[in-house]
């Protein structure tokens, strides 16, 4: 032990200070040199909770559910499809020269191409037979469809149709929720000259995609998209906003990128349960971290049992992920930013699409977007 004051090796204990409040302890120590009374590492009077991992059951497999939702997918995608489109109120407005392509048609194409994952020429024989069978009123072309996957106006109408598929699950008892972000890569590499090693390196450059899902089916209530050094805890607030609309929040887990006082209450506000684990350098009580900060330290530090059996649900969020990527791809097909982030979210609802599917067959669920859903409203768009 070396003085704070001198840094002499000399010093003498002078015995222990308690404070019983706060059921921790310091040792007292007395430097030969300098006088100097100074106090060592604070450490707790109690022994430190240890965490023990127990095994959770695993439920078994609904096969007879899961091979009706396989079989039946596809057909029931379009169905389903369709009925969200129809929330869509397109408001015509005169203009010279050629008319533009129906929106609804459209967004039912970008949905397709998504979902068989095929490129665009390929996807045509489809959309003929889309338009022959009354889905569409006209197929577009292969060049059209991609220039539309590269129009801004797409972005807020597709993010708002992921929200709104989410609401049937509402009436499931949805109510613990869980946030993550991960990247899809693209075909460009970003390059720079290295000083260090004289030479110009390149790294590929991805997406990120931030969203919120419900732990118990899967669904993704609400997204967010940024460039690959888009940080994860500014982005938490929308998320978590944008799922109180449509849902019950209960409990709301996220990794420590996420932790903050302003996300914690953030939470609370909204009548959930933050669990966020702490970092190992964060202090039990700031200047301004405030009491929700100190009682969710306590609780992380000294009940870590409790926490974590909580907490592990947050794993759902990176299952998300893997049946996104494993089911539409990890990299995009598109080359532009408007077009990279129309295609993510393209993924998002097809995702939303299919989940819904496997919950008619597996919970029986019987809310669908024709019924009568006060969550449920109209997008007004102008073509």
């Amino acid at each position: 032990m070396k003085c704070q004051k001198c840094g002499s090796e000399e010093v003498t204990k002078k015995g222990l200070s308690y404070n019983q409040t706060k059921k921790i302890c310091w040792q007292r120590y007395k430097c030969k040199k300098c006088n100097k009374n100074f106090k060592g590492e604070r450490t707790s009077i109690l022994p430190k909770p240890n965490f023990v991992y127990q095994n959770q059951p695993i439920p078994k497999t609904d096969w007879v559910s899961l091979t009706n939702s396989q079989v039946n997918e596809f057909e029931m995608f379009n169905e389903i499809l369709l009925e969200l489109l129809d929330l869509i109120v397109v408001k015509e407005t005169k203009k010279i020269g050629r008319p533009s392509a129906n929106i609804k048609d459209i967004l039912y194409c970008m949905l397709i191409k998504t979902y068989r994952m095929i490129s665009s020429r390929r996807l045509s024989s489809d959309l003929r037979t889309a338009e022959q069978l009354g889905f569409i009123t006209k197929a577009p072309t292969y060049s059209s469809l991609m220039n539309y996957f590269n129009d801004e106006r797409l972005k807020p109408i597709l993010t708002e149709l992921i929200e709104l598929s989410a609401t049937p699950i509402a009436t499931l008892d949805e109510i613990r929720f869980a946030a993550d972000s991960s990247g899809f890569s693209v075909s460009k590499f970003g390059r720079w000259y290295d000083w260090k090693f004289g030479k110009e390196s390149e790294k590929r450059v991805y997406r990120k995609l931030h969203l919120a899902c419900g732990t118990m089916t899967n669904i993704i209530t609400s997204v967010i998209l940024t460039n690959q050094y888009g940080a994860d805890s500014p982005q938490l607030k929308h998320l978590v906003k944008r799922t109180a609309l449509n849902f019950n929040i209960k409990e709301f887990s996220a990794d420590k990128a996420y932790i903050s006082r302003a996300n914690l209450e953030l939470i609370r506000d909204t009548g959930g349960l933050p669990l966020i684990p702490f970092k190992k350098n964060t202090r039990p009580q700031g200047g301004k971290n405030g009491l929700l900060w100190r009682k969710m330290y306590l609780f992380f530090t000294e009940n870590p049992q409790a926490f974590y059996e909580k907490y592990y649900k947050r794993n759902n969020s990176e299952t998300v992920f893997f049946m996104l990527k494993q089911k539409f791809g990890d990299s995009l097909m598109t080359k532009n930013l408007t077009a990279n982030y129309n295609e993510i979210l393209c993924k998002c609802l097809a995702h939303n699409l299919c989940v819904l599917i496997r919950c008619y067959f597996k919970f029986n669920l019987k809310e669908r977007f024709s019924t009568q859903n006060p969550k449920l409203h109209q997008i007004k768009i102008t073509a």
